[in-house]
């Protein structure tokens, strides 16, 4: 089946449940009722181009829209990136720490193994976390304030005051691969960690580490393909606007 813009939300949710991902990060309510994907992305005035690319590439793994989001709002992309950091911050690494900890009290575990690994995951998170607040706090509200200069919402002056010293280069400059260590803790648990007790959960540790690492590949791949280019193309915008000013 086909899935198009003016079918009901709720059928395109059946068809995938991968799709709530995207609703989520994007805040769209639940209580869809009879609604169409449309109607539902013009009641939250999104573009429905957005969302469409989104979901497509959800489900279409192989065919990633980056020419299409680029285009895209810049507001609507930090709004899913920002929800997706708050999934990772406030849901996703807590259940990975509290699996650790759960095989941490369980009789059976090789002496200090897990403790090894629930420090090597806590400074994943504290390094994680340095990461995405930097990206809050400063990127974020960089582009943000760069798209209102664009677009005459904030003055040129106030803007250059603000930002004289940054640029997505910035950015760039300390931007990471923050998936690699969790592909690292999967690794180091596969080969070192030898449990005496039942493995149902060893194995949804692993599962838990494996989907958080493929949703930080996905994340990484919006940034890094989208999100920095869609900023070059703004900088040179409004240094274009600003010519000879």
């Amino acid at each position: 089946m086909s899935i198009h813009a003016d079918m009901k939300m709720a059928e395109l949710v059946q068809l995938n449940f991968n799709v709530l991902a995207v609703i989520q990060r994007l805040q769209i309510p639940f209580g869809f009722k009879d609604k169409s994907v449309r109607t539902i992305c013009e009641e939250q005035q999104m573009p429905v181009t957005f969302f469409m690319e989104l979901v497509h590439w959800f489900l279409e793994r192989e065919n990633f829209p980056q020419e299409q989001l680029i285009k895209g709002d810049a507001k609507w992309l930090i709004t899913y990136l920002h929800n997706t950091h708050q999934y990772y911050l406030h849901f996703q690494i807590p259940r990975i720490e509290k699996e650790i900890e759960y095989l941490e009290q369980l009789s059976g575990m090789p002496d200090n193994s897990v403790q090894l690994m629930l420090g090597f995951f806590r400074e994943y998170i504290r390094e994680f976390t340095e990461h995405i607040e930097d990206e809050e706090n400063t990127t974020f509200p960089y582009i943000l304030a760069l798209s209102d200069a664009i677009e005459g919402r904030m003055s040129r002056e106030t803007f250059n005051t603000r930002y004289k010293n940054y640029s997505i280069d910035k950015y760039l400059e300390h931007h990471s691969d923050i998936e690699e260590k969790v592909f690292d803790l999967q690794s180091i648990l596969l080969k070192h960690l030898q449990p005496q007790i039942s493995s149902i959960q060893f194995t949804n540790l692993i599962l838990e580490i494996s989907r958080l690492g493929n949703d930080l590949k996905d994340h990484t791949l919006l940034e890094e393909n989208v999100l920095i280019p869609k900023v070059r193309q703004m900088e040179r915008e409004y240094i274009a606007q600003n010519k000879g000013l």
